[in-house]
């Protein structure tokens, strides 16, 4: 290792990760890029549910789910069957019955005793084999043991079934109380010599709306009062009975199967970590807030006394209403006796670093749950439980409503008792809306016995939680809860994905290079969500954006048309709307005013530079009011002598607020009711909002504090305050930050940086990934806060449309430079001409995150198609022995003495074949898949697996003419998962391939016979994501021609199109490649920069279907692919087996 001074810089993208190290000399001056570089990545998303966005994750899980229930299943009506025949009755294989015989018997057995003794054992059989297998839905929260007290069909799906069965038996109603089974022989019986009945709705799409019997499910209850009925009409004994009901209706919870991987207390290691949910973590997080904010007494802040801390504590332990009397930290203060300016802290982070002071009071999280329950009649019941039950049985109900659980485990629990018998009395629908409670996830760093002790310390003490632990536990200053490790899973796939490539590349460069002097993590917003939730909310925010830009346009139109103004501004739209919204009244005194004679004025100033510019804090006033107010509150101005004469008063104001939107299409509904209220608070307000600081630089994203305590923890996990000098400082800043310290790095440089396209960042390069980090990586501080001053006044300037009188024009914001940010601008330029250099010299270099394990993707696609079955002694061709549904059919098939590798079987009566163990005669019929698409055998049918290719194995193979003479072409066999199965912990990038394998018979023909006869060289293998370069030295034509032409002609390094991704394999021939520095998002900007048009060419490559060139084409040229290590640096050796780049060598070379 080779120590070096040096900064890191991370961009978290949507799909994307930049990494830059810069080291940087004795005085901070950036001297060298060490290592830069672009990831791109997948966020977690399934290949197979682009549409979706579903994660690999979800797709795995519902796989490993439908299995779990498959194998559950069948062990299930294995054990009825065992118990059945212990019990005396006789089990029949279900291909003995024929269409609706079973139903036939099961009301036959429900209409009363049976008097043959063989009759009646089959009925009770098969009635209860029957209904095992088509059981309904029960609530998850009731055990089976409750069906055995149902005496008669209640639910609303039976009434659902008894109005179908009317409707079919035009308007006769079957008889009250008519078993499920009774109501399908009456229909059958009433429709006999009509057309068959549908019972059940078909899930296809064509058939979906047809008209069916049944309603879409039916309830567990109203099948077990059914099967109850059966048993006692046939006189069953009754621990008979119960054992059957019980073994047919048997399930198996999946609540609390978590709960033995439940992580332990690292201050009491004998007990498990709390629910988040939990009440002792709700009064925990509470206190442990209250003891960080701060009193201002006489000038000085101290922390809140005992006294204090005790009465904040239950003032807001007591605000249990659904309207909220301490909303705000000013009600709080003005409950507390206390003006909302003394109280400082909020925003900041708690001394455990896992939450912050939240702009709102803390309530305690599972009451406003239970509040916000919408049934109004449930609202109430459970809402007078909780006021009567006790802590304990509080904690027993939030563990249930969290599923972490097994509610039939905690029947005899008695601390669950009184929880339990309150859900046990609630109907079906009640439940639903009960399991639909919204719990907080996760768990608290400790169990719920160290919460209170912490909890009980905090507020009986002066301790705040770092004191508290101290006292407690008797732990030193430096202890911190351990965080898990950087690439840790979190659960959600998109932050998976961050996480593991951010702590494989820190770790390489750890061991390189040391500890690095800083780590600074900068992302967009949403960029550490899912991809479905990024999907669901961008299209909300579409919406919503598309809607503001057309009631914009609609203003503009107004403005031009009786403003008399060419081109209006986003401070003439925001005046012309508070003028609406206002009544066209100055909002403080309540004079008329218009468009040319009033002004906008901030309500709440803020102390320091910049002003608060949310829509809730503007006003459109008469000047009057504007000059007197002055950069004062509106609620200290409004008690002045001048203000009072002129007519103003925060009575007045707030009433003329609640008059807002009554002709107004800015707001409506909940938005304006919300901006009231909001607005209300700000004239209310008494002083200056907070100047900006780091609260308003950093992000508070959850996501984004869990990566920075991770990666803080792991670097700086035993340190202390007096070691603070040695630490690695970690910060996490909002994406707006790096864009405004790109743009005036690129100001102070004179000049852009060198991405292909120009003319600053268009997204087309993406590198600009790592140069976004390398900007991050030399933030500081105070950069960081002048450059949030400086984006605040710009925006305030936009907003009111004019220049304060005490500000300067923000591009010379700071008008008066310091020292340290004078120094960060020269350390701009030098790292402005070290990214160029980088860039023109092709030192940054962009990967794709690759998966090399099996499981890649899923198994083989959810619809199943029918197979095509054909008589072995007919005429087989080639094509369709390619495509036998199992490999042992086509070893057989291709055995044959009559097969030919060219025209396949002819037809032969006397044809006899043995497919693993059966003998197959002339008449019997074989099946084949329907069509060419690469496919597996399943559940009688078959599914595509095109989407599950692990990798591409390329070959040069050569054929022969008639003279001897070698004619070499290239080729590829891809490899599908599903011929890798039994490889799991081989190598299987060198796993041979039989012929009857799915690889090798959806191969390209002529390289698969080349392969088995001997006359293909193995070269290396692809996989998605690799790196080709190809040389681009040869006359192109068609797509590729244009596409390097058209980049060609951009400014930047022109050699960036000779290199590649993989980005699928199109057909057994053919590649699917892109561009590898450049996307297709950047295209609309680089359009409306540079004036061009894009021809339609570069939009298929760059976005779909890309450039689908030959195997044969593209290795003709001698590429290389290129595979890199963590740090980006191409891998042509590797120790540990990783793979290695490899190359085609040219005819000199060779």
């Amino acid at each position: 290792m080779s120590s070096k001074t040096y900064r890191i810089g991370i961009d978290v993208g949507l799909y994307s990760v930049g990494l830059a190290a810069i080291q940087v000399n004795e005085d901070g001056n950036p001297v060298r890029i060490l290592n830069a570089q672009s990831v791109i990545h997948d966020g977690g998303v399934d290949p197979s549910a682009e549409k979706s966005r579903g994660s690999r994750r979800l797709q795995s899980g519902i796989a490993r789910r439908t299995r779990r229930m498959r194998r559950n299943r069948k062990k299930r009506l294995e054990r009825l069957d065992q118990l059945l025949v212990k019990s005396g009755f006789p089990v029949s294989a279900e291909n003995d019955l024929e269409g609706f015989e079973p139903w036939i018997l099961r009301a036959q057995a429900a209409d009363g005793f049976i008097e043959d003794d063989a009759t009646r054992k089959r009925a009770i059989a098969v009635s209860c084999r029957h209904m095992a297998r088509h059981r309904g839905w029960r609530n998850p929260y009731l055990s089976a043991r409750t069906l055995l007290a149902v005496d008669s069909p209640s639910s609303a799906f039976y009434d659902k079934l008894v109005e179908n069965a009317a409707q079919m038996m035009d308007g006769q109603l079957p008889e009250e109380e008519a078993t499920p089974a009774q109501i399908v022989r009456d229909v059958l019986e009433y429709r006999q010599g009509s057309a068959a009945i549908r019972l059940r709705k078909s899930t296809a799409k064509k058939k979906k709306d047809r008209f069916a019997l049944f309603p879409e499910k039916m309830m567990q209850e109203d099948n077990a009062y059914e099967l109850r009925l059966i048993l006692s009409k046939q006189s069953v004994p009754q621990d008979v009975a119960r054992e059957l009901l019980l073994a047919v209706f048997q399930s198996q919870s999946p609540k609390g199967s978590a709960e033995k991987r439940v992580g332990k207390d690292p201050l009491d290691p004998s007990q498990p970590r709390a629910l988040k949910a939990s009440l002792a973590f709700q009064h925990y997080r509470m206190l442990n807030m209250i003891t960080n904010l701060r009193l201002v007494d006489n000038g000085v802040e101290r922390r809140l006394s005992v006294e204090e801390k005790q009465k904040l504590y239950q003032l807001l332990l007591s605000d249990t209403g659904r309207d909220k009397k301490y909303d705000t930290w000013t009600d709080v203060a003005s409950a507390m006796g206390w003006k909302r300016s003394q109280l400082k802290g909020v925003g900041s982070l708690t001394s455990d670093g896992e939450d912050r002071v939240t702009s709102k009071p803390p309530h305690v999280d599972i009451i406003e749950k239970l509040n916000d329950i919408k049934d109004s009649g449930l609202r109430k019941r459970v809402l007078e439980w909780w006021a009567e039950a006790t802590e304990s049985e509080r904690e027993s109900m939030v563990a249930l409503l969290s599923n972490t659980v097994d509610i039939a485990k905690k029947q005899d629990d008695p601390d669950f008792s009184s929880a339990v018998k309150f859900i046990d009395a609630l109907n079906d629908e009640d439940l639903q809306k009960l399991d639909g409670i919204d719990m907080q996830q996760g768990r608290a760093a400790y169990s719920s016995k160290t919460l209170c002790a912490l909890t009980q310390q905090m507020l009986t003490t002066e301790d705040d939680l770092h004191d508290a632990r101290k006292h407690v536990f008797h732990v030193d200053d430096s202890w911190r809860p351990p965080q898990p490790a950087i690439g840790a899973p979190l659960g959600n796939p998109s932050v998976d994905r961050v996480a593991k490539i951010v702590n494989r590349w820190l770790l390489a460069c750890q061991s390189r290079w040391g500890n690095p002097v800083s780590i600074q993590i900068e992302h967009v917003r949403d960029a550490l969500s899912s991809a479905a939730t990024l999907a669901a909310s961008k299209s909300a925010y579409d919406r919503a954006i598309s809607a503001r830009n057309l009631e914009k346009q609609e203003t503009k139109d107004t403005l031009r048309r009786e403003m008399n103004l060419s081109e209006p501004h986003e401070s003439d739209i925001r005046r012309i709307e508070a003028i609406t919204r206002q009544g066209g009244k100055c909002l403080y005194c309540g004079t008329p005013i218009e468009f040319t004679n009033c002004e906008m004025d901030h309500i709440v100033p803020r102390k320091g530079p910049g002003s608060t510019n949310t829509r809730d804090n503007f006003a459109a006033v008469c000047i009057t009011c504007n000059r007197q107010k002055g950069n004062v509150p509106f609620a200290v101005w409004c008690q002045t002598p001048a203000a009072v004469q002129r007519g103003v008063s925060l009575e007045k104001a707030v009433a003329r607020v609640n008059d807002f939107f009554k002709e107004s299409k800015s707001l409506r509904g909940r938005q304006a009711t919300a901006f009231k209220k909001s607005m209300i608070m700000r004239l209310k307000q008494t002083v200056a909002d907070d100047p900006i600081d780091n609260r308003s630089i950093e992000s508070v994203a959850w996501m984004a504090d869990e990566l920075h305590r991770r990666i803080d923890w792991h670097f700086n996990g035993g340190a202390s305050s007096h070691e603070i000098e040695s630490k690695v400082q970690v910060a996490v800043y909002q994406g707006r930050i790096t864009s405004e310290a790109r743009n005036v790095m690129r100001f102070q440089a004179g000049g852009d940086f060198h991405f292909v396209g120009g003319h600053g960042k268009t997204r087309l390069d993406r590198r600009h990934h790592a140069v976004d980090a390398s900007v991050i990586a030399m933030m500081t501080p105070a950069a960081a806060q002048t450059l949030a001053e400086r984006m605040n006044i710009r925006d305030s300037q936009r907003y009111i449309g004019r220049i304060e009188e005490d500000e300067v024009d923000w591009k010379q914001w700071p008008a008066k430079p310091t020292e340290k940010y004078r120094q960060w601008l020269n350390n701009g330029e030098r790292l402005f001409a070290l990214i160029n250099d980088a860039l023109d010299a092709d030192r940054i270099p962009v990967t794709h995150w690759q998966r090399y394990s099996l499981g890649n993707s899923i198994a083989h696609d959810a619809t199943i198609k029918p197979l095509l079955k054909v008589p072995l002694g007919s005429a087989i061709g080639k094509e369709t022995v390619n495509r036998a549904a199992t490999p042992a059919l086509y070893c057989a098939l291709t055995g044959c003495a009559d097969y030919s590798p060219t025209d396949g079987l002819p037809e032969n009566k006397q044809r006899h074949i043995t497919v693993n163990g059966t003998v197959y005669g002339p008449d019997d019929v074989v099946e084949f898949f329907k069509d060419d698409s690469a496919q597996i055998a399943v559940q009688g049918g078959s599914a595509d697996i095109g989407n599950a290719i692990h990798h591409a194995r390329v070959y040069r193979c050569y054929t022969l003419n008639s003279k001897g003479v070698k004619k070499w072409f290239y080729g590829m066999i891809r490899v599908f998962q599903a011929d890798l199965v039994h490889a799991r912990h081989d190598d299987l990038f060198s796993y041979p391939l039989p012929p009857q394998s799915i690889s090798m018979r959806y191969a390209e023909p002529r390289t698969a016979q080349a392969v088995l006869d001997g006359r293909a060289e193995y070269l290396g293998n692809l996989v998605i994501g690799d790196e080709i370069d190809i040389p681009m030295d040869r006359e192109l034509k068609g797509q590729i021609a244009t596409c390097v032409a058209f980049f060609n002609e951009l400014p930047g390094n022109h050699s960036l199109i000779e290199k590649w991704s993989v980005d699928g394999f199109y057909s057994g021939s053919r590649l699917r490649l892109r561009p590898l520095h450049f996307a297709g998002e950047g295209l609309p900007k680089l359009e409306d920069v540079l004036g061009v048009d894009i021809p339609a060419d570069i939009q298929k490559i760059l976005v779909r279907p890309g450039w689908l060139p030959s195997v044969d084409t593209v290795f003709s040229t001698c590429p290389q692919v290129i595979r890199r290590n963590s740090l980006g640096e191409p891998r042509w050796k590797s120790r540990s087996g990783m793979p290695v780049s490899w190359r085609i060598l040219s005819s000199e070379e060779a």
